[in-house]
């Protein structure tokens, strides 16, 4: 999208170079299935033979659920792929498309195009026997994809695995109305780059419920949701992804009760310049359980600098480039690097306010990070072993620099110390306001740290280098930010509509 250059601030702008030279699993569900002309039919094995972790929460791993019906079209276990394209491809108003029990090899991507036929499809379900008992492995297709589904009104899928895609497990696009639940996506073995990139990936979507899956193994996100709006992510388990969950250029979300646990990074919230008018904002992040995010950064280099594969290992929140979010009434703890980061765009180019990215603000996004409200959160055993190569200098600053030391909350501050400075209103952007802070709140008394403080003037060549480090920096609140819903097929989902009673749900009202 813009260019490779990937040159974060840290290390790159004015100010800091100089004070650095001073310095210095799853079992496996693999295997082929025996094949037949028209498609792939079940694998001797049970499917049993799939498990899942062990201390997975019951309401995840196994659930018994109704799929099927008297109008349900069954799909013919000795020829999934074929029959499986014929029930995708002619998909009509409130179709029921029932995998069966067995482990399954499909041969190519299984497409529903919901406007192929002129007017759009409303109202399909596509469920297995359970995401321990339907199995899909898509190791030998020919398709990048799993599932792809586009163009359609209030698609449910449930009770099903979609394993070893080449691409994306399961990606919706132009959907209003989604509920994906009790599914998984999975690639096994250890963590590698070859692996798909995104598990379950509703994108360009409205109406978007994410609830009681499992995802694994992606090389970019296991739940992504992106470009959307009205959004619920709840209940789910994300482990040894590159970044757990990722709600990215998204707005009126909540990501709530979930477990991230053993990614590169476990719940993200970006905003990238992407220049199509769909930039996030207004998402609440509360009650999830995030620890030992921990594992190598596998992502595939891109060419988008604020992609994921800069995500430090050792990070349990990442907040990039977005406003309005807040992050609430979450454990955070075992992380070699940080439990939070919030930072501009600056961090990941340090030309973000340059001439390629003019373009790109004028159509709405800002490289700025505003109204973001950590508060409330129980933070420990972090920042033992800080790692990363985009913060290299940015761990050595804080190492090394006499009155500092590793903090397990960095804000960068660049952006705002610009803003307040005057240096960005010639792209309309003035200084921040009390509603635009970045303020941290009663976070079990963990340490705070930034390079840039806001509240120092920059020079022509730069922010100012002003590191500061505590327990009570950037001590400010805002309002709450209000519960995020979505409507499914006529029924309101959210906190405090169809949830009155999860902890973590009742709390945040």
């Amino acid at each position: 999208m813009q260019n490779n250059r990937n040159k974060g601030l840290v290390g790159a702008l004015p100010g800091l170079a100089a004070p650095m030279a001073i310095a210095l699993v799853m079992t496996g569900c693999g295997g082929g299935g025996s094949s037949s002309s028209g498609g792939a039919k079940a694998d001797d094995k049970p499917a049993s033979a799939y498990s899942y972790p062990a201390d997975m929460p019951a309401d995840v791993a196994t659930k018994e659920m109704a799929c099927g019906g008297e109008d349900a079209i069954e799909l013919d276990a000795n020829n999934i792929t074929d029959s499986a394209k014929i029930a995708f491809l002619d998909a009509q108003d409130g179709d029921v498309i029932v995998f069966p029990e067995g482990k399954f090899n499909l041969q190519d991507t299984l497409t529903l195009d919901g406007e192929l036929g002129g007017a759009r499809v409303d109202g399909v379900t596509i469920c297995g026997q359970g995401m321990d008992k339907t199995i899909l492995d898509f190791s030998q297709s020919v398709g990048d994809d799993g599932l792809f589904i586009t163009n359609i009104n209030n698609v449910e899928i449930f009770g099903l695995a979609v394993t070893e895609a080449a691409n994306n497990a399961i990606k919706l696009q132009h959907a209003d109305g989604v509920k994906i639940h009790y599914t998984a996506t999975v690639w096994q073995g250890e963590p590698d780059k070859g692996n798909g990139a995104y598990g379950l990936y509703p994108v360009e979507s409205k109406n978007v419920l994410v609830e009681n899956s499992y995802v694994r193994g992606s090389a970019d996100a296991g739940v992504y949701v992106g470009q959307s709006e009205n959004i619920v992510v709840r209940n789910n388990v994300a482990e040894y992804n590159v970044a757990g969950i990722e709600i990215e250029n998204s707005r009126n979300a909540d990501m709530y009760n979930n477990i991230a646990r053993y990614n590169t990074g476990g719940l993200l919230v970006f905003d990238l310049p992407i220049g199509n008018g769909a930039y996030g904002s207004g998402v609440r992040v509360f009650g999830n359980e995030v620890y030992e995010n921990n594992t190598k950064n596998f992502a595939n280099s891109s060419s988008n600098p604020g992609g994921v594969h800069i995500v430090p290992p050792g990070t349990g929140v990442i907040v990039l480039s977005t406003d309005n979010v807040e992050i609430f009434d979450n454990t955070i703890e075992k992380h070699d690097t940080l439990a939070v980061a919030v930072t501009s765009y600056l961090m990941a180019d340090e030309d973000a306010f340059g001439a390629d990215y003019q373009g790109i603000i004028a159509d709405g996004w800002l490289p700025l990070v505003r109204n973001i409200h950590v508060h409330d959160n129980s933070i420990a055993d972090t920042g033992a072993n800080p790692n990363g190569a985009l913060i290299q200098d940015l761990i050595l600053l804080f190492s090394f620099t006499e009155g500092l030391q590793w903090s397990h909350i960095i804000y960068d501050g660049a952006a705002e110390q610009l803003a307040n400075t005057g240096a960005l209103m010639g792209l309309g952007i003035g200084a921040y306001e009390a509603g635009d802070k970045v303020c941290f709140q009663n976070n079990s008394g963990a340490t705070i740290g930034y390079p840039y403080d806001p509240a120092t003037s920059a020079t022509e060549a730069g922010p100012t280098l002003s590191p500061a480090f505590g327990t009570d920096l950037l001590d400010c609140s805002h309002e709450p930010l209000p519960a995020a819903s979505l409507v499914f097929d006529g029924v309101t989902y959210g906190c405090g509509v169809d949830d009155t009673t999860s902890e973590h749900c009742a709390a945040s009202l």
